[in-house]
């Protein structure tokens, strides 16, 4: 029987048992063609049978019978109805609540008798009304309203009712049931992604009557809250031989094998996936900054909760995570960890991204990183890819998602929040019910969590099962010869060559054929082998070609299925890496990667020029590289490159390159600018230009013009330009071809300079003559003068010639300021800036009252009453009366009033004359006459013996023989007979030189009155020397080694150290009473601080200063004048620059000597005889021998000496020491 008559009489025996149809019973009995009974058929059935069973279930709908209603919780409620007869495609189930409430209704489609919906209020009234769907039509089944805490109270008195009557022997039969009554058995079905299932616990005796019942349809939920759930049970018809189920069907049969219970579905934590199929999941997780921090730690115990119930192991479940956002990157890779533990650690420490959001490219990041074996996917194993986003995709997805697909690998995709849905569908596996979902927010992922492990247990558990039955077992042996081989590999695959393996069937073949031809048409080949080869290698094949291959299995008696496959040939080594160098404008280098076996390279490049016919170049070459010359300039070539094997060419590479046009020069820049011209400069591109032409217009069009210079010339000069103009200058280059592109840039002119340098000189009676220097004088009309008091007079102007630079400006009063103010007129017509000076007007008197006193061997004190006005300095000329030849003047600051004349020959008279140096010029001179003290013959070398007068510079004796200055070492005691005395002090000899070494402690800070020493005569030129050595224990702070301080200890001259920055520093005050340092810090100065004696010479003149380092120069420096020094000071040794007073801490050393030589050349005449390395025998003086010890026998009597103030001092002046 037809299909169609099968369909016919089915329906033909259908018990009507809500209605019957008369006409139609005896239309069919007379029926002779079997095509119009069925279309009649579905005319009655459809416009005469379904009014008439609306009309009927209609009233009966609002009956209760057809409803059992089962209380399941507070809030949820399961439905079940008698299933309908015929042929029908479902129910829609649809509960609202009462009209004006704010609550949304539910509404699901199912394909068994039963629902169960949640969310409800336990208070509220509700409608249920349950819809038979056939086709488009829908028709009211039931319909009843509850409430569902009424319901819960009469199942109580039920209850109760049943109870008592038990103990009767009566039977009650209940409407409703409680929620252990509730059917089940029954494969759940999944609903939509975005609705919560919460499934009910089975009952035994339902189990049984139900034992054995296969899913058949889906559920469809049209909205979120309230949560729906269908739990729908229907017997399928029975499943064909091939055993070819949807992965739908199989996903729910799994589902329902599993019979989770409420809390394992609520809480998927609890549920344990039992299969250890060998799996690769990749978690693909969106780190955007749309998702938040918060949001991320969500994300991340979501993860951890879905992971929780699988076994991961090395040979079992594999897991790896990559997190994306503008760029993906790989979190772990499969093979990364072997435990569930481990997983869960790395998902705790998984840190958030940040960034866009790029799906296509993190989808494509999986295929190409996550998945390959070296980062332990494995080949056998299935791949699950699961997506969580939370937003529309900023690149296209759908293709990287279709990749993976086409490549058996399936995709599951999680949206939450602002995820577009129409792109999660996209992106997501085959059946979408089961691998799309979305969510609102973040916090309900954990409501996926359920549904979601047991979706994907169950895919898990069916690819396994899928591969094993793929698999040939227990093959009987009665199935004959005609057996295939399986499992066809394509393998080696070049442009003329392809490897073939396959494994042989159970009942090994007498030979095989194999056939392959192209795919796009051509003539077949084919190859016999003998049956026991399962491999061969096919050759000479056309490269870049797609082939279908056919392995036959040839037995005795019969020819088995064919095992087939189809592959591409790759195509010839094309050239790779093309590009274009050296490209100028008529020609361009190219070069590529050679291709592996390439004979040579055709290189075709064609354009078509402006007016002219179709251009191509043909050039072969054995070389990956060629110079394509004699091109067009400013022309667009295609260039495509074939690599040749033998009469074969690869696909070209191409590329596409324009000539550039005829070269501009280069690098233009401007320079020399003023108010009316400027220099133009570039750099020619070519030796072939011929001339260039330089263009230049002001920005308003008024100023214009174009200078041609030789090619040869870089640079011109643009004049006469208008000021404050913005001007456009072009530079563009001839050819013989032509002109090239100008090269461009603009400038703009300078405002006309004013004069500048004013300069005023007071002239003889009530004028003054103004000067100044013209900044471009060629350019200039007028220059206009004008000038007032500042009392605010009438002011007089002046007009002066623009070829002049000086004015003579009269009629001024004396002793009164006046403010000068100039400005200059230009050719174009532009005004300068006024230039403006304050001058006062004053007779430049000289200074008064000169007087001369406090008279020494070596030095005057002048004294002068300044003058009125404003005076810069004093000029002091000064020489002895008996010789003016020897006349010598200094400076002295306009604020001072006196001055010290040093350096001066005792007893001997000066004229001095000194005159004021005021701003407006120099004042007429004052004179005086004095004399110096006479000197005493000779010093007393008693410590404490204080002359009434001292000798100017007196004869010392030092390493390079007898000069005249001062030894520093006798006036602090440190000398062998005295520093015993002084606190703080140690000696001991110095054996290569015979010297005495003095030890300064710290703080030691010996101190001496200026006064006391009579250190009041050093002169401007004088040199500075000591033989020093820094210990370890001195200070790293600086210290003054030598220095002279005035009464309040501020530093006056001296000398100081600073270990830190290992560099010396003299310092005095000038002349102008101003403070003055010079700092050394050379190289060589370093050497000072390396813990060794070292020899230092500070030469200081007029006008250098110049330091020496073990009697080498190091350097030279510039320096003021020294001024005159207070003798109301200090002298101190090693103090410490940082404090100030008389015990504020001095630094720790050894000290040889330390002398002032009364010139600034005893640097150059010593010759460091007591250092031992610098030493000469032959030029330096017998050293003194460290001990000089008696033979033991007394010798004469000397002459007494001066009465001594102790016996200490009578003991040390008759000991003789032997160190």
């Amino acid at each position: 029987m037809g299909d169609r008559d099968y369909r016919v009489e089915e329906f033909m025996q259908v018990r009507f048992d809500v209605v019957k149809c008369p006409l139609l019973s005896s239309f069919l009995t007379f029926a002779v063609s079997q095509v119009l009974a069925t279309m009649l058929i579905r005319t009655c059935f459809l416009f005469a049978c379904l009014p008439v069973a609306s009309h009927v279930w209609g009233r009966g709908g609002q009956g209760s019978g057809r409803l059992k209603l089962t209380v399941l919780s507070e809030d949820r409620l399961q439905m079940k109805w008698k299933e309908t007869e015929g042929n029908i495609n479902g129910y829609k189930v649809r509960v609202k609540p009462m009209a004006g409430d704010s609550e949304q209704e539910v509404m699901l489609k199912t394909k068994t008798p039963k629902a169960t919906v949640g969310g409800l209020s336990p208070t509220k009234e509700y409608t249920l009304q349950v819809y038979v769907l056939n086709g488009s039509q829908e028709a009211l089944f039931a319909k009843r309203k509850f409430v569902i805490e009424d319901l819960k109270n009469a199942s109580q008195a039920r209850n109760n009712r049943r109870n008592a009557g038990a103990a009767s022997g009566k039977n009650l039969t209940s409407v409703g049931s409680s929620a252990a009554e509730h059917s089940g058995g029954a494969e759940p079905t999944p609903p939509p992604p975005n609705a919560v299932l919460v499934q009910p616990a089975k009952d035994k005796a339902e189990k049984k009557r139900q034992k054995g019942a296969q899913p058949k349809g889906s559920g469809e939920a049209t909205r979120s809250q309230p949560h729906a759930e269908a739990s729908v049970t229907q017997t399928p018809p029975p499943a064909p031989k091939s055993s070819q189920r949807s992965p739908a069907s199989s996903e729910r049969e799994s589902l329902g094998k599993e019979k989770p219970t409420k809390d394992s579905l609520r809480r998927g934590s609890h549920f344990q996936c039992d299969t250890s199929a060998m799996t690769d999941i990749v978690l693909l997780v969106d780190g955007s900054w749309s998702i938040g921090r918060s949001n991320f730690k969500l994300i991340k115990e979501f993860l951890s909760t879905l992971i929780s119930p699988f076994s991961i192991a090395q040979d079992k479940i594999r897991v790896g995570l990559s997190q994306y956002s503008s760029d993906p990157r790989t979190e772990w890779d499969l093979g990364a960890y072997t435990t569930r533990e481990q997983v869960l650690e790395a998902v705790r420490n998984l840190r958030y991204k940040g960034g866009n959001t790029f799906t296509g490219l993190a989808l494509t990041h999986v295929l190409e990183q996550n998945l390959k074996p070296d980062a332990g996917a494995r080949l056998e194993a299935e791949k699950l890819v699961i997506l969580l986003t939370d937003g529309k995709s900023q690149d296209d997805a759908n293709l990287a998602a279709q990749t993976l697909k086409n490549m058996g690998i399936e995709i599951f995709a999680i949206g939450v929040k602002n995820a577009d849905e129409a792109e999660l569908k996209q992106v997501a596996s085959e059946p979408l019910e089961l691998t799309v979902y979305n969510v609102l927010d973040f916090p309900l992922l954990s409501n996926l969590v359920g549904r979601l492990t047991r979706v994907l247990c169950a895919r898990i558990k069916e690819k396994s099962k899928e591969n094993a039955g793929s698999t040939v077992k227990d093959i009987p042996t009665d199935m004959g010869p005609q057996l295939s081989p399986t499992d066809l590999k394509i393998s080696a695959v070049t442009s003329k060559s392809m490897h073939l393996t396959w494994s042989p069937p159970l009942r090994p073949p007498k030979k095989y054929r194999i056939v392959y031809y192209p795919s796009k048409g051509g003539t077949p080949k084919e190859v016999i082998l003998n049956g026991a080869v399962s491999s061969l290698r096919l050759s000479n094949l056309t490269s870049h070609t797609e082939y279908l291959v056919s392995v036959f299995p040839i037995y005795d008696t019969a020819v088995g299925d064919g095992l087939r496959g189809v592959t591409s040939t790759l195509p010839l080594s094309s050239p790779r890496s093309l590009r274009v160098s050296e490209l100028s404008h008529n020609s361009m280098r190219l070069s590529w990667k050679a291709a592996p076996g390439a004979t040579q390279y055709l290189v075709l490049c064609s354009a078509a020029p402006d007016g002219a016919e179709d251009y191509t170049m043909e050039v072969k070459v054995a070389q990956p590289e060629v110079l394509l010359d004699g091109l067009s300039p400013s022309t667009e070539y295609s260039v495509a490159v074939y690599a040749m094997y033998g009469e074969d060419a690869s696909d070209p590479a191409s590329i596409q390159e324009t000539t550039l046009p005829l070269s501009p020069p280069r690098y233009l820049s401007f320079s020399e600018l003023s108010h009316a011209s400027v220099r133009v400069s570039w750099e020619a591109a070519s030796q072939a230009v011929k001339a260039h032409h330089v263009t230049y217009e002001a920005s308003g069009g008024s100023n214009t013009g174009e200078v041609e210079v030789p090619g040869t010339a870089t640079s011109t000069v643009l004049r006469p330009l208008s000021s404050l103009t913005q001007y456009f200058i072009s530079v563009r280059s001839t050819y013989d071809e032509g002109d090239s592109f100008p090269i461009t840039g603009n400038v703009t002119t300078l405002k006309v300079p004013p004069p500048r340098a004013l300069k005023v000189t007071e002239l003889s009676g009530n004028s003054l003559r103004l000067q100044w220097e013209a900044v471009a004088a060629s350019d200039v009309v007028v220059y206009q003068i004008k000038w007032s008091t500042a009392a605010g007079e009438k002011p007089q102007e002046l007009s002066i010639a623009g070829n002049v630079a000086t004015a003579i400006l009269p009629g001024l009063q004396k002793n009164t300021d006046y403010k000068i103010s100039i400005w200059a007129y230009y050719k174009d017509g532009a005004r300068s800036d006024t230039v403006s000076i304050q001058h006062r007007t004053n007779s430049r008197s000289p200074p008064t009252n000169l007087f001369i006193d406090s008279e020494s061997p070596t030095s005057l004190q002048v004294h002068w009453k300044p003058p009125e006005g404003r005076v810069q300095h004093y000029k002091i000329t000064y020489s002895p009366v008996s010789d003016t030849g020897a006349q010598q003047t200094i400076m002295a600051s306009g604020k001072s009033s006196s001055v010290t004349l040093q350096s001066l020959l005792p007893d001997r008279a000066y004229k001095v004359i000194v005159s004021a140096v005021h701003y407006t010029g120099e004042s007429e001179s004052t004179s005086a006459t004095g004399r110096t003290a006479p000197v005493i013959s000779k010093l007393p070398s008693i410590r404490g013996f204080v002359p009434s007068k001292t000798e100017a510079c007196p004869t010392i004796s030092s390493a390079a023989g007898s000069i005249r200055g001062f030894d520093m070492m006798e006036v602090f005691g440190l000398v062998e007979k005295e520093y015993s005395s002084v606190k703080g002090v140690a000696m001991e000899p110095f054996i290569f030189s015979g010297s005495r070494t003095f030890t300064l402690f710290r703080d030691t800070q010996l101190t001496q009155r200026t006064s006391d020493v009579h250190l009041f005569a050093i002169p401007p030129e004088h040199t500075i020397s000591f033989l020093l050595r820094l210990l370890p224990e001195t200070p790293k702070e600086p210290f003054a080694v030598w220095q002279i301080t005035d009464e309040d200890f501020q530093p006056l001259l001296g000398v100081n150290l600073d270990p830190s920055k290992k560099s010396l520093t003299y310092f005095n005050h000038d002349y102008k009473a101003d403070l003055q340092e010079v700092s050394f810090d050379q190289q060589e100065v370093k050497k000072i601080f390396y813990g060794s004696f070292h020899k230092v010479h500070v030469a200081v003149s007029r006008f250098k200063i110049k330091l020496y380092l073990d009697c080498k120069k190091i350097a030279e420096k510039p320096i003021n004048t020294v001024g005159s020094i207070s003798t109301a000071g200090f002298i101190m040794l090693g103090k410490v620059t940082r404090t100030r007073g008389p015990r504020s801490g001095s630094a720790s050393f050894q000290l040889q000597s330390l002398q002032i030589a009364c010139n600034s050349l005893g640097a150059e005449e010593d010759r460091c005889c007591d250092l031992p390395a610098l030493r000469d025998e032959e030029t330096c003086p017998t050293s003194a021998p460290a001990c000089s010890c008696t033979s033991g026998r007394p010798g004469l009597p000397g002459p007494p000496g001066p009465p001594v103030s102790s016996p200490f001092h009578m003991f040390l002046q008759s000991s003789i020491y032997c160190i």
